[in-house]
């Protein structure tokens, strides 16, 4: 396996020096994690694991390819992981989560409460489409690509999950 290193022999992935890429793309990675997950402590470890598991798969990275779509897949793979881990396991989340405090300023009001709690109602599919779709402005193209189907099947889960939470949050909006 090839990787490639900058001047002073620092791993780069894509192009990108470590530090950089966590930089530029940490939010969006941490701001999938939670929304997939909905708990900070569950969403930090996601946003780790899932550097590190690039920095370790950085030699699979194809250049000219989308490294923001690279990482949001690593990300809800990690999710996915965790998920059947913790179904295994059986243990109990904490009864009280910290406060959330969203980094694009929006006051967690009433309204932000509701449709947190109609976006974790989702299933896993819907909400993590859902997500990269609004949150991380991703293409169905790229969606499809990360979650291994096809533009259709992102198309219709999208479609899916607006009417399933429309009918949620009818009269409430």
């Amino acid at each position: 396996m090839k990787f490639d290193r900058s001047a002073n022999d620092e791993p780069r992935v894509g192009g990108v020096a470590l530090e950089a890429l966590i930089d530029e793309h940490w939010s969006s990675v941490y701001r999938l994690t939670y929304h997939l997950c909905g708990n900070v402590h569950d969403a930090q470890d996601l946003a780790q694991e899932t550097f590190l598991k690039a920095i370790a798969a950085r030699g699979s990275f194809a250049a000219g390819t989308n490294l923001k779509a690279w990482l949001l897949r690593i990300a809800s793979n990690a999710f996915l992981d965790m998920r059947r881990r913790k179904l295994t396991a059986r243990a109990r989340p904490l009864e009280i989560e910290p406060a959330v405090t969203y980094a694009d300023g929006v006051e967690d009001g009433e309204l932000m409460s509701l449709l947190s709690g109609a976006i974790q109602e989702l299933d896993d599919t819907q909400r993590a489409i859902f997500l990269l779709r609004t949150q991380e402005d991703l293409s169905f193209r790229e969606i499809a690509q990360m979650l291994d189907t096809t533009e259709e099947t992102a198309r219709w889960h999208m479609l899916q999950a607006r009417r399933r939470l429309m009918k949620k949050l009818d009269g409430k909006v």
